[in-house]
């Protein structure tokens, strides 16, 4: 059957920002006969992103080339002799021109030739797809140079290999081995899809996760390593014991490993074949952090103890896939070289900050953390105004009256506006810190002498202005001010609206009469001068229930009659920084 080809639509955004000659590898992953185009990674010496940075299942499939004039098909067949996961690699060529022409084609039989593709949404890429998230824990010992550790790591991915592993997933009666049943499964009769098998458990953690409106399934994993041997495989046999003694003075270095990794599983794969690729994920994250313990023990010296690294999944939505890291102890500004260098391997832009820690991908809480929704504006009805929609950019969370058994009804607002301003900043990765409290907020204002000491603990309001105060003194965060003599005079600041909200994404508060509410978006029709406004708003008091807060309009569009017409209005913008 003919192979289809499917490129997420942001891989062509960053190829179509190209501006000088190129080359790159593409990176995918089959369905049934589809292969879906996922990331890229442009060719380059610093060797920042190893192959095995990405999921499991995630493969080096294919090349790009961008290019003036021509390009050599000699040489892109070459580049694509390392592809095993198809005979057929995916070429994509990049012609440079004003709006660059972009074509796909496949190699087959040393020829290459162009092929149609469709576009689509990571929301359309990964409906056939479910991630595993593998977890456990391994150990060895080293002598603390290069070729030891090397050694070591390799002896250990034997040893994985060997079958000694099983896998316990979404049911802890479900076991996947390799040969303890007829078909690798333990708990269970028969071979059903994976799909199948996932269809009933609640995502990652074990808790529902419709409430984060993501479009990627996350199911929890566990390794098991096997400590009993089958006296009937033949696997001891009798044999003398031999003893090496070798007298020399010897300094190990103990090294735990916290395995956490990811797989990118197709849902109608038979659970039976799962068990090679949670494996084949194990052996790549092995690799992933014997390079990091290499590069890290290059510039830092280690007599006996290894500390424990983070290991950190990524998936900016820029770039359309997990990317795990493994950091040992280094902080943000040691980082930054090695984060540019990320951003000009993805051809990402670095107007904001993506591989931070604070970046890191939010796994589900235990369903015993109920914290406050995520961008509950996302799927709210547009408006009837034939405008320009411009949003929030990024991820925020929705704080409201009541949260955290906190009664805050008729006085909290504005704190609960701020920390939705605050949240907005943590989760884009500016700041790595939890989102200040009522008593942060006001002990802020103590300090710094805008409010009396008997000010904390209060009920006392707050403003636009000291909510400007707090960004700045907390999360060293500038504000604009935008003064409204009147609730009329909103439908004025529409070209002004549109331009913070293209160029800062952040989102508005917005403090007025005895109210604060959050603007998260406008429209504005430059024609008829007519403005809505998207409001979030804070004096909602109920559960976490998206479907309440859309359709009872605690989130929704509002026109200019919905702001009092004597009052005076403070807006407070947020300005987002511009670095990584």
């Amino acid at each position: 059957m003919k192979l289809q080809i499917k490129i997420l639509h942001t891989v062509l955004d960053r190829l179509k920002t190209l501006n000088d000659s190129c080359s790159g590898k593409l990176f995918g992953i089959f369905a049934k006969h589809t292969l879906i185009i996922l990331g890229l990674q442009l060719e380059n010496e610093s060797g920042i992103i190893p192959s095995y940075s990405l999921p499991a299942e995630i493969d080096f499939c294919g090349v790009f080339e961008a290019f003036s004039d021509s390009y050599n098909s000699q040489q892109l067949i070459e580049k694509c002799s390392s592809v095993e996961v198809t005979d057929n690699p995916v070429f994509i060529s990049v012609k440079l021109t004003i709006q660059n022409d972009i074509q796909c084609n496949l190699i087959s039989n040393n020829q290459i030739t162009k092929v149609s593709y469709t576009l689509v949404t990571q929301q359309e890429a990964y409906s056939q797809f479910c991630h595993v998230r593998l977890q456990g824990d391994l150990f060895i010992t080293a002598e603390p140079n290069e070729q030891s550790i090397s050694e070591s790591f390799t002896a250990l991915r034997k040893h994985v290999a060997s079958g000694v592993m099983a896998y316990t997933l979404c049911r802890p009666n479900i076991i996947l081995v390799t040969s303890d049943s007829e078909n690798g499964i333990v708990g269970l009769s028969g071979d059903p899809t994976f799909g199948e098998i996932c269809q009933d458990a609640d995502g990652e953690g074990g808790q529902k996760r419709k409430k984060y409106r993501q479009s990627i399934e996350i199911v929890k994993a566990n390794m098991l390593k096997r400590v009993t041997h089958d006296s009937l495989s033949g696997e001891l046999k009798g044999h003398s014991p031999i003893v090496v003694v070798n007298k020399k003075a010897l300094n190990l270095l103990n090294i735990p490993i916290k395995i956490d990794f990811l797989a990118t599983i197709c849902k109608v794969n038979n659970l039976s074949k799962l068990y090679d690729i949670l494996l084949e994920g194990v052996i790549k994250y092995l690799r992933l952090y014997e390079s990091a313990l290499q590069q890290y023990l290059k510039v830092h010296s280690i007599r006996q103890n290894v500390d424990l690294p983070e290991t950190l999944h990524f998936f900016p939505t820029t770039c359309g896939h997990f990317l795990t890291r493994i950091i040992f102890n280094s902080s943000e500004e040691n980082m930054k070289k090695e984060r540019e260098l990320l951003h000009d391997a993805l051809l990402l832009p670095k107007s904001a900050p993506i591989f931070r820690k604070s970046n890191r991908y939010k796994f589900c809480k235990p369903s015993n953390e109920c914290g406050p929704l995520l961008n509950v504006h996302e799927g709210v009805k547009s408006t009837n105004n034939a405008g320009k929609i411009v949003l929030v950019k990024g991820n925020y969370e929705y704080y409201h009256y009541c949260q955290n058994k906190m009664d805050d009804n008729g006085w909290g607002c504005a704190y609960r506006s701020f920390q939705t301003l605050a949240s907005w900043f943590i989760l884009q990765g500016y700041i790595d810190r939890d989102v200040p409290s009522f008593k942060d907020i006001q002990k802020c204002l103590v300090e710094m002498g805008d409010k009396p000491s008997n000010f904390i603990d209060s009920r006392q309001w707050i403003g636009s202005t000291e909510v400007s105060y707090v960004l700045n003194s907390l999360l060293g965060v500038t504000s604009k001010i935008l003064f409204v003599s009147s609730g009329e005079e909103m439908g004025t600041k529409g070209p002004e609206l549109v331009n913070h909200f293209e160029t800062q994404g952040t989102p508005i508060m917005i403090g007025g009469g005895v109210l604060a509410h959050t603007i998260l978006g406008v429209d504005y029709n430059q024609q008829t001068g007519s403005l809505k406004f998207l409001i979030l708003d804070p004096h909602y008091m109920g559960g976490e229930d998206l479907n309440v807060i859309q359709n009872k309009g605690w989130c929704g569009w509002k026109g200019v009659e919905f702001w009092d017409k004597t009052a005076y209005y403070n807006m407070c913008l947020p300005q987002a920084p511009r670095e990584i």
